[in-house]
């Protein structure tokens, strides 16, 4: 027997180690995955941070020479004043003074009316080599791009008048600034139209118009800059960025596992902890008592879920209610609380007043008559009345099977059980559940009664709230009441069951007890009753 034990133990050894191992054999998997899907990444991070970096470069000067080609019109039109359109000696020199002077201008040339040609630099080809771009910059001033032997194709700007043409070439100050920043014949800029694409001026290398440019920048309404650079570029800054992309891609995937393995070892150990408190019965029912403000009497009270640690006190509900109701844990803490819950208030005589215990449940447990029977079935050993017990569900989960919750709340009603609407007007149903539910009181929700006393537009919806309940003939009690404006307001609107701090919090069951016997409760007979200890 004990070798046989003995191998069951190594057995389950090596069984948790070789789970161990695809587990973390599945890890790498993972964080390498991600890591090479990050690295795939290094092409377009790669065109993007060229781009960004490119158009910074460039942005300045590219404004400053868009700013020039607006003030072009303007410019043409002073130098024309400056000629007599005749080509003299004077004209001649004229054109070498205003070139030499003038750093944008590389050449002017003049075509008067009757006749014959003049040029600041003697060399040059004929005019009839320019290609139109922008025909109209100005009514007088179209913009054309010329052919130059030297330095490929250079910006030309042509001024018509009644004395004859004007033709001013520019510098090419931009695109000589970018060709050759980040290494030699890097980078091309062209410049188009973009009504007439064919025509283009351009700095650089023009191979490198085979490819796809890397970004556009309008400067003028009907110009834009196609900006190109070499692949050779590209695939350097690409090869600089696979490493740290990898390496980001492992964090980000380590750290993602890292998140997920927490996450999931703390909901196996909420889990489990869950478990552990309900097989000790940890879980215990609190009390917030409802009051009636027009006869100052004990309505009843709400049961609320608390869990009470050893040696951690109280654990609040926030950090275990949502998980439980997703696990469907709910489902057995709320028959611990009942079953608590009944023996507690048979302490107080609950039986002998009319005053109702309201318990919280979910959804699932009112589209299951099956789970309700359950719950029943621990109110049957008391005598505590079915009228006594009303079930409270949240509208902030939704219902999935709605057929099915208005057959039960049915079924609870003909036993004389109520359902109220917790919530009512925070959640997924709205007012529809009212209606297919056949549901006649609602909870005001505390969101609601917090803006009693301010101008907030939830304020209106409170008094809408109220309005339907009222012309429904609904029950209505209002949750969250601290102050007595507050509770003044309501009752003024005919919501006189009320329930918050202003009247108590909720409380165990010996500080329910003594609350009980400072308020006079309804009774079931003639006459009153207290709830007594």
């Amino acid at each position: 027997m004990v070798f046989g034990k003995r191998n069951n133990a190594l057995g389950d050894k090596t069984s948790n180690q070789n789970m161990s191992v695809r587990q973390n054999i599945l890890s790498f998997g993972f964080i390498l995955g991600i890591a090479i899907l990050f690295s795939l990444l290094s092409n377009p991070t790669a065109q993007y941070y060229l781009s960004y970096r490119i158009n910074a470069d460039s942005n300045e000067l590219l404004g400053t020479y868009s700013m020039r080609l607006e003030q072009l019109p303007g410019l043409l039109t002073t130098l024309s004043q400056e000629f007599e359109f005749d080509c003299s000696p004077a004209d001649q020199a004229q054109l070498n003074t205003i070139v030499y002077r003038n750093f944008v201008i590389k050449r002017m040339s003049l075509s008067p009316h009757h006749g014959g040609e003049c040029s600041s630099y003697q060399s040059a080809q004929a005019d009839s080599h320019l290609m139109p771009l922008l025909s109209h910059l100005s009514p007088e001033v179209s913009l054309w791009v010329a052919n130059d032997a030297e330095q490929g194709t250079l910006l030309a700007a042509k001024w018509q008048g009644a004395q004859g043409q004007l033709t001013v070439h520019l510098e090419p100050l931009v695109s000589e600034s970018l060709k050759n920043k980040y290494c030699q014949d890097c980078v091309l800029s062209v410049l188009t139209s973009v009504s007439n694409p064919t025509v283009a001026y351009w700095r650089g290398d023009i191979g490198l118009l085979d490819e796809e440019p890397l970004f556009r920048t309008t400067i003028l309404d009907g110009l834009q800059v196609n900006t190109f650079i070499r692949p050779q570029l590209l695939a350097a800054y690409q090869a600089d960025l696979w490493l740290p992309l990898f390496m980001l891609g492992a964090i980000m995937a380590a750290l993602s596992l890292s998140l997920y393995r927490v996450y999931k070892r703390r909901s196996i150990s909420l889990h489990a902890l869950v478990e552990r408190g309900l097989a000790r019965q940890e879980f215990i029912p609190y009390y917030q008592p409802i009051v009636d403000v027009s006869t100052n009497s004990l309505y009843g009270c709400e049961m609320l879920a608390r869990w009470l640690r050893p040696g951690q006190g109280v654990v609040p509900p926030m950090e275990f209610i949502p998980y439980v109701e997703k696990s469907g844990q709910i489902l057995p803490i709320t028959e611990q609380l009942i079953e608590k819950a009944v023996g507690e208030m048979s302490k107080l005589n609950w039986q002998m007043t009319k005053q109702v215990i309201s318990i919280n449940v979910v959804p699932d447990q009112l589209e299951s008559l099956e789970i309700m029977e359950k719950s029943l079935a621990l109110l049957a050993h008391s005598d505590i009345m079915p009228e006594q017990i009303a079930f409270e569900v949240t509208e902030r989960k939704q219902f999935t099977n709605l057929t099915m919750a208005s057959d039960v709340i049915e079924q609870l009603r003909s036993r004389g059980i109520d359902v109220k609407l917790d919530d009512a007007g925070t959640g997924y149903g709205g007012f529809s559940y009212i209606q297919q539910l056949n549901i006649r009181s609602l909870k005001i929700d505390k969101m609601f009664v917090d803006n009693i006393g301010t101008k907030d537009l939830k304020l209106s919806l409170l008094d809408s709230i109220i309005a339907f309940g009222r012309e429904a003939g609904m029950e209505m009690i209002a949750e969250g009441v601290e102050t007595e404006e507050q509770s003044r307001y309501l009752a003024a609107q005919g919501v006189y069951l009320q329930q918050g701090y202003y009247f108590g919090k909720p409380m165990t069951f010996k500080d329910f007890a003594f609350f009980c016997k400072g308020i006079t409760s309804s009774p079931r007979e003639e006459k009153l009753a207290t709830c007594l200890a």
